[in-house]
């Protein structure tokens, strides 16, 4: 059974390697022992703050169990750039025009924001390859599950960033035709200094001014937006729930930013807290839902039969062992995302 927890520090080994195998432009997963060592002592304090007021620094890190081995892990960041701004590109039409030539073109140009610095952040998704959609869907949206039970704890908007294209190299069609001349940097490079150093360095290097789109290289062009295969399962999720690719791009890649209003989310606005009963026979209009207990520094999440009978939510042993449960304890269920 795949079971979602808060990370503990003993599980930093296990991360490593998902860390490692996660390979390029997952920043927020960042292949880097002390920290990973720090997200997990921050994703720690957090979950133990029973009371939090606005959203501030918090930052929520999962991982997803399966006989006992960690093989999935993905974090919430209660307000992206809560230190420093959130640095994106806001993808926008400038008009040229002149009377006298008769001439109105609208041109695709991007200007450098930090707009979304202060929403709610999904990020550090990544699960083994080989694990199947229920896993991936279990690991991308318990975290909906416990922000849909934790709701005072968040904002009102919610992003997620998709990584954008690059090869298997290493090279970025959107950072070499931008980035790259201003740096003087690899992809690669500027992900390690994103990872090590202050954010800052964005806004004291990059220019200020907007960027024309039809002068970027074609590569570039088309790079815009794009969305790099290893993460189109869990753009399929994010979609399914409600998100959209809004006029925000990565500044580092051009990947597309995906946007919601957290409350009209499907899994926060379509689940549901249920007192829960524990008995080995379900009743029959039992079916695979995905249930997490209502707990904070304790929380789980799982999939598991579920029949809600009357407000109340039946299922077996063996879920309840996996959510720490008992009869009379209340769970939050919210069914699958159809294929």
């Amino acid at each position: 059974m795949f079971t979602v927890r808060p990370i503990r520090t003993s599980d930093l080994p296990a991360i490593e390697r998902l860390a490692q195998a996660s390979g390029i432009g997952v920043t927020s997963l960042p292949s880097n022992r002390e920290k990973l060592f720090e997200r997990i002592q921050q994703s720690i304090r957090a979950f133990e703050h029973e009371a939090i007021g606005d959203a501030g620094s918090e930052y929520y890190m999962f991982v997803l169990e399966h006989g006992g081995a960690v093989v999935g892990t993905a974090s919430i960041c209660a307000s992206a750039g809560f230190d420093e701004p959130f640095y994106s590109y806001r993808s926008e039409t400038a008009v040229h025009a002149s009377r006298a030539l008769k001439v109105n073109n609208r041109i695709h140009v991007l200007n450098i924001c930090h707009d979304l610095t202060g929403t709610v952040q999904l990020c550090g998704f990544y699960v083994e390859g080989g694990l199947d959609q229920l896993a991936a869907e279990l690991m991308s949206r318990a975290r909906l599950l416990f922000i849909a039970g934790e709701r005072e704890r968040f904002g009102r908007r919610i992003i997620a960033e998709m990584q954008g294209i690059h090869d298997e190299a290493g090279q970025s069609p959107f950072w070499n035709a931008i980035g790259r001349r201003f740096f003087n940097l690899d992809f690669l490079q500027v992900e390690q200094a994103f990872v090590s150093h202050s954010k800052t360095f964005i806004a004291e290097l990059m220019p200020s001014y907007p960027i024309y789109v039809p002068l970027l290289p074609d590569e570039a062009q088309q790079a815009i937006g794009q969305i790099h295969p290893d993460f189109e399962r869990v753009c399929r999720l994010l979609c399914n729930e409600g998100f959209e690719a809004d006029n925000y791009l990565d500044i580092f890649d051009g990947g597309a930013v995906l946007t919601a209003e957290l409350d009209r989310l499907k899994t926060v606005e379509q689940s549901r807290s249920h007192p829960v009963e524990i008995q080995a026979s379900l009743p029959a209009q039992a079916s695979l839902q995905l249930v997490s207990n209502q707990r904070l520094s304790a929380f789980a999440a799982t999939a598991a039969r579920v029949a809600v009978v009357d407000g109340v939510a039946f299922i077996n042993p063996d879920a309840a062992r996996a959510l720490g449960v008992a009869s009379g304890d209340r769970v939050r269920v919210a069914g699958l995302q159809a294929e």
